[in-house]
């Protein structure tokens, strides 16, 4: 494809891997009320939904509650599930190889980035900042922003009126199948990674328009760089 104006970025799976620090809130929260851990893996696919709905998921699947939502425990300790996750946010992830070399590679062929994320904004920033990418975004459109969230098109849309582009001259990179349908509603290109965390389910059977293996491949795709030599 043309290289587009404006590029958006899911957060967690796409851009920092931040599966080990989000298992290790839910296990910790779960812990202060007596409630038995759950498997890193189990968490780990109910990233990309925003943290109350992944940590109602874990209290649902320890409790049996099909209403926990709704429960006084729920109050009780969702709000301690964000104390606890703001103070790991950024000690357990990782940004995923050459994020950053590509971000700025990208920024100086003269594309515009944002991230577009259901995290809420105050860990959203706290994340980038930890892992020294906010530098790179023009625009964040955190969890909280609209009133609905991915896969709603309405955060995408957000941040293309907030950058004021044309949905056909923009690129949304993600992980998931919440992506793909933003994406799809919102009228963007939709690329998705093959390392995020697709609720445990094989990213291409979401339909993007490319499924890529790493950030050296975008910048391929993008005819920013050669792809590598095969071997002799």
């Amino acid at each position: 494809m043309p290289l587009p104006q404006f590029i958006m970025f899911d957060l967690d799976g796409t851009l920092v891997d931040t599966a080990a620090e989000i298992a290790e809130t839910v296990n910790r929260t779960l812990e202060e009320d007596h409630l038995p851990p759950l498997p890193a893996t189990q968490i780990r696919d109910w990233i990309g939904k925003g943290t109350a709905w992944l940590f109602g998921n874990a209290l649902q699947a320890v409790t049996g509650d099909q209403t926990i939502r709704e429960s006084e425990r729920f109050a009780r300790l969702y709000p301690r599930f964000l104390h606890t996750y703001a103070e790991l946010t950024g000690l357990l992830s990782l940004p995923y190889p050459d994020a950053d070399e590509v971000l700025g590679a990208l920024r100086q062929a003269g594309c515009r980035l944002a991230v577009v994320t259901n995290k809420e904004r105050s860990l959203t920033l706290k994340l980038l900042q930890s892992q020294s990418l906010m530098h790179h975004f023009e625009i964040i459109v955190a969890g909280g922003d609209t009133a609905a969230g991915k896969p709603s098109p309405l955060p995408l849309q957000l941040a293309l009126q907030r950058a004021g582009v044309d949905p056909a001259q923009a690129l949304f990179v993600g992980d998931s199948s919440n992506d793909v349908q933003a994406a799809r509603a919102a009228g963007v290109a939709v690329w998705t990674f093959n390392h995020g965390y697709n609720h445990g389910q094989p990213i291409v059977q979401a339909g993007p328009d490319a499924v890529i293996e790493s950030f050296n491949e975008l910048l391929t795709r993008l005819g920013l760089a050669q792809p590598e030599p095969l071997p002799l």
